[in-house]
């Protein structure tokens, strides 16, 4: 069959160039050898799908953590004489100033160097000028608050009893000054009184 092929390319191509007719050849070839391979063609099944895959769950052990113990104290230290400044406090805060100044001076006399010293003579100082039963005491309120102004002279109530003083020593110096004009004035008095007498006496002789 390829031999009668061949001769009908060959009496088809007679009279044309070597290189045309070769070309003609190769197509017809070409064409003849996919003619064959599709008359060859088998029919092949398709592949049968794969059956799923199975998924393995994979459990990795994790280890339990360890508890790491701290040092940690079941309650923070309450500061010494704490008690007792809270207690001072609450009597200063309800008007109970004479409470209030027994419960600081505790708290003074069992920490004397406590980090509330400061505000702790302040309060007293008040607290004895503010009392009404017994009456104010500005001798002891003068001494708790010249003793926060001499040994606490970084405490921020400083400046506030300083200017507590400044006003308690301007008052006693008015007060002096006007037991002092009034004395002046009695004397004076005493005196007039002591001349228009001599003056009388005077005017009653011949």
């Amino acid at each position: 069959m390829r031999v009668v092929f061949f001769r009908n390319i060959e009496r088809l191509t007679k009279g044309l160039s070597n290189v045309k007719r070769l070309t003609i050849i190769a197509l017809g070839i070409l064409l003849s050898s996919c003619h064959k391979r599709t008359q060859a063609t088998v029919a092949v099944p398709e592949p049968l799908p794969l059956p799923p895959r199975e998924v393995v769950h994979v459990v990795v052990p994790v280890a339990a953590p360890v508890p790491v113990p701290l040092d940690v104290p079941a309650s923070l230290p309450v500061p010494p004489g704490a008690d007792l400044f809270e207690q001072a406090e609450l009597a200063f805060a309800m008007g109970d100033y004479e409470a209030a100044i027994q419960d600081y001076e505790n708290y003074l006399l069992s920490v004397p160097n406590g980090d509330r010293t400061d505000q702790v003579l302040f309060h007293v100082g008040m607290a004895y000028v503010l009392r009404t039963k017994p009456p104010a005491n500005w001798t002891r309120a003068t001494a708790s608050l010249r003793r926060l102004v001499n040994e606490h002279p970084d405490s921020p109530l400083r400046p506030e009893a300083t200017l507590i003083l400044s006003l308690r020593s301007r008052a006693d110096q008015l007060a002096k000054d006007a037991k002092a004009t009034s004395e002046i004035v009695l004397e004076l008095n005493m005196e007039l009184e002591r001349l228009k007498k001599i003056d009388a006496d005077r005017r009653k002789r011949p």
